[in-house]
């Protein structure tokens, strides 16, 4: 049915000049793929989809028979559109562009529809149901396995398994050299240059005249001699100036499924090819799929915070493109400045057109993943949004005193059994309320324990932290000590306190309560802060909490290890994480006045390798258990995710998660109690406490107004907060924005003065003082309790902006709270709502 050609690549050593040293890359056949012609469309269908393969353009359209709404790869048209660039154009034609690069970081772009379906490198089939379609992009000149230079004690042996006849071929292709016999026009330094050991040994060289016919069939005899590849490999390797300028080539093949009311693309990284000398480093899937075009009405949902939204030609095509990394950005990668540290808390995006809605959630390889949409304008008539990965990771080598040309160093190839999945679902209602849904059901299919989570009561949450470190002067001589906040019997009377006032369910967060500070030294030890109190006095604090009814989650953090001592348990040779140049990843706060790393100011932290934070872990849960505590708070474990490329080590990005996820489901299951920061989801079905919770976007200039989109996932599954009420920058908004979110409460006390963090850095914890707060936080928690109580364990069944700054939020019950976040009133149904207020509205009022 189709032809399959194999291209046998030139897989040498990477050379790195100066004092770098060989990198070997993991030899893959890259092959050439070719298309038969034939034009009759691939049909796949189930009882709720079909869809079609169109061969001559390898384009794909998604048909939901509910209503016949078509979702396709490609736009219509797009050869014809006025407004696109040969890039844009390109890239429109395409089911997927990548990227590559060489040592010195110097890269190209290539695109699927160029560079593979026009020469017709491709081939398709259907195997159990499952649609195949293989690519060959890039350079697709044929190479011959055969050596292009050989000692003669090595060509012997081949030589001697041939045929007479066959051998007389090989031999009339290659010449044999004896530096002691050379003729006359002969370059004896340059072939000693080519060939150190001709000094000692004769060498058969491929003649450079030799015809492709007969390369070929050598390559034949060779192959029945018993010649392999890796033969080649190290005969290229020896002689690595015959092996002639390496052509970029790769091979991609992708997997289209049925799934129920789902399509899925699945991209194994064990069916992608490249040549070691320009490894792939990202890769773009589906940039088209589904795309809106000049006149038609709908938007783009973005993992934007809590979710945003992009309209249809919404004009704003002088700001940049929408790009946001799911999970944020990966530690083990270098960067020298953060401007804005943005970030998306779930792997998923979705379009809304004609009333219709098509979600995505990326399955496997989200860690790799980022989220890019644009509008039309720009460079086309089109508005789309699509996911990129990041796929071969690179560091660049510090050689600056040998070279003044940038050199980079390569993992040595994609993760093995690793692979892309994305699933793209046609909701079932539509909006950014239906894909919502659409993906809250999916969690749960995948997690069903996220059914156990409920809470009727109002999710409250109080931070109190107890000690930070400042310079300190004893006898005129400077100290860095601990600087007390609040001591644990201060901490005790604080909980009390909110017994008394009848608050239910607290969680109690402790942060800087251990180890001296809250940068906190390596948590291989737990040492209480004498300044704070005994260990009785902690001890009372957690039996405090306990007659109440409250949960104790001590603050610590396994990623960053700061204030690392000899014989601490941490070695900065084993221990630290490490970068695809194999230089320790060493971490300092960024500034936000230069955006650079404050290497003066701040304190070194040391991003600790995946199999250290488990043992780091284990160790604590040990070492807490005779303080009475059973629950941790995850300072980082949900709000950063790192790979370690080492290459001794190796933990890819996506391995790095799957082990954090197998931690939190061991302690899960063990009764610990967990609380994360921010939220990621690939850590949420583990969680009992989510707080710091993005409520709002994070104001990229080309979205239009923020949804809480990833709240109505998540209510009545999972308890949030936003960022602790006291110490927002705006109050009001801050309150508003979690009542329409459905948020919680959280407050962070402490029971000295804020001047008290005067000339140290953390004034983060800049209007904390319990005494001024406690008041207003008691009336604000009944508040809650009245206006709210029992809705935290039901679903967000609708949401609706109902004008710019006013929005509904409906529960199952039927429940509806207004907002009005705006500057001016608003009237609901004959009801008033003044500026920066809300209303409750129960079911008949």
């Amino acid at each position: 049915m189709k032809k399959i050609v194999w291209l046998f690549t030139i897989f040498n050593i990477l050379l790195i000049t100066g004092a770098c040293t060989k990198q070997a890359a993991g030899a893959r056949n890259v092959i050439i793929y070719e298309n038969d012609g034939s034009t009759d469309d691939i049909v796949l269908e189930n009882e709720f989809l079909e869809l079609r393969f169109l061969p001559p353009t390898a384009e794909i359209i998604l048909t939901d028979k509910a209503n016949g709404m078509q979702w396709r790869s490609n736009p219509p048209g797009h050869a014809s559109d006025p407004l696109s660039d040969t890039v844009t154009r390109l890239l429109m034609e395409s089911q997927f562009s990548l990227e590559y690069a060489d040592v010195s970081g110097v890269g190209m772009t290539l695109y699927s529809g160029e560079q593979s379906i026009e020469p017709g490198a491709y081939h398709y089939g259907v195997v159990n149901g499952v649609l195949e379609v293989s690519y060959t992009i890039g350079n697709l000149a044929r190479t011959y396995v055969i050596p292009p230079a050989a000692p003669e004690e090595r060509m012997l042996p081949f030589l001697e398994k041939m045929d007479p006849d066959d051998r007389r071929l090989v031999l009339s292709s290659y010449r044999l050299y004896d530096i002691n016999n050379l003729r006359q026009n002969d370059n004896r330094a340059q072939l000693l240059a080519l060939y150190p050991d001709l000094s000692r040994k004769k060498i058969y060289v491929l003649r450079p005249e030799t015809q492709e016919y007969q390369k070929e069939e050598c390559e034949e005899f060779f192959a029945e001699a018993g010649y392999t590849y890796d033969d080649y490999v190290e005969d290229t390797e020896h002689y690595p100036s015959m092996s002639g300028r390496e052509k970029p080539a790769f091979n991609i093949t992708l997997f289209y499924s049925l799934d129920g009311k789902s399509l899925v693309l699945n991209v194994p990284f064990d069916r992608i090819a490249y040549r070691p000398a320009f490894p792939i480093t990202r890769l773009s899937l589906l940039p088209y799929m589904g795309a809106g075009g000049l006149r038609e009405e709908g938007y783009l949902l973005v993992p934007d915070g809590g979710g945003a939204l992009i309209r249809f030609n919404n004009g704003r095509q002088n700001q940049i493109l929408y790009s946001n990394v799911v999970y944020g950005w990966d530690e083990g990668m270098p960067r020298d400045a953060i401007i804005v540290d943005n970030k998306a808390p779930f792997p998923a995006f979705g379009i809304q057109r004609s009333g219709k809605a098509l979600l995505c959630i990326i399955e496997d390889g989200a860690s790799y993943a980022s989220v890019r949409a644009d509008v039309a304008g720009r460079n086309s008539s089109w508005n789309n949004i699509y996911s990129r990965f990041e796929m071969i990771h690179s560091a660049k080598m510090d050689i600056s005193s040998r070279s003044e040309r940038a050199v980079y160093l390569y993992e040595r190839s994609l993760p093995s059994g690793e692979s892309i999945t994305l699933r793209y679902t046609p909701c079932s209602s539509d909006g950014y309320v239906g894909m919502a849904k659409e993906y809250r059901s999916w969690l749960l299919d995948r997690y069903p324990s996220l059914r156990d989570g409920k809470v009727d009561d109002v999710p409250i949450a109080v931070e109190i932290p107890g000690a930070v470190n400042k310079t300190q002067h004893r006898l005129g001589i400077p100290f860095d000590l601990p600087l007390k906040l609040t001591s644990y019997k201060e901490a005790r009377d604080m909980i009390s306190d909110f017994g008394d006032f009848g608050w239910k369910n607290v969680q109690i967060k402790l942060n800087g309560w251990f180890n001296r500070s809250v940068d906190h030294s390596v948590p291989t030890k737990i040492k209480l802060i004498n300044i704070l109190g005994s260990r009785g006095n902690f001890k009372d604090l957690v039996k405090e909490a306990e007659k109440n009814g409250y949960n104790v989650f001590p603050e610590v953090d396994f990623i960053y290890l700061k204030d690392t001592k000899p014989f601490d348990g941490f070695n900065i040779y084993r221990d630290a994480a490490r970068y695809a140049n194999r230089k320790r990843i060493e971490k300092y706060p960024f500034s936000f006045v230069w955006f650079g790393e404050r290497m003066r100011w701040g304190k070194l932290s040391y991003v600790s390798r995946p199999a250290y934070m488990s043992s780091l872990i284990d160790g604590f849960k040990k070492k807490s258990a005779p303080l009475g505590l059973h629950n941790i708070a995850f300072r980082s474990l949900g709000s950063t995710l790192s790979g370690d490329y080492n290459e001794r080590r190796h933990v890819s990005r996506e391995q790095s998660m799957k082990m954090r996820q197998k931690i939190l489901a061991g302690l899960s299951d063990s009764g610990t109690g967990i609380i994360i920061n921010t939220g990621y989801a690939y850590a949420v079905p583990w969680v009992d406490f989510i707080t710091d919770m993005n409520l709002a976007d994070q104001s990229f200039g080309i979205t239009d107004e923020a949804v809480p989109f990833y709240q109505i996932v998540l209510h009545g599954l999972v308890p949030y907060t936003g960022r602790a009420i006291n110490l927002a920058e705006d109050y009001t908004k801050n309150l508003l924005k979690t009542i329409e979110c459905g948020a919680g409460l959280y407050f962070s006390f402490m029971k000295e003065e804020s001047a008290l963090l005067q000339e140290t850095k953390f004034r983060q914890f800049y209007a904390n003082e319990y005494d001024k707060w406690v008041g207003d936080a008691d009336a604000l928690y009944r508040k809650f309790s009245s206006d709210f109580g029992g809705l935290y364990s039901q679903a967000i069944v609708d949401h609706v902006i109902l004008s710019a700054g006013v929005t509904m939020t409906k529960y199952e019950d039927g429940t509806r709270v207004i907002v009005n976040a705006s500057d001016n009133f608003w009237r609901y149904n004959d009801t008033y709502i003044a500026a920066d207020n809300y209303i409750v509205l129960r079911q008949g009022d």
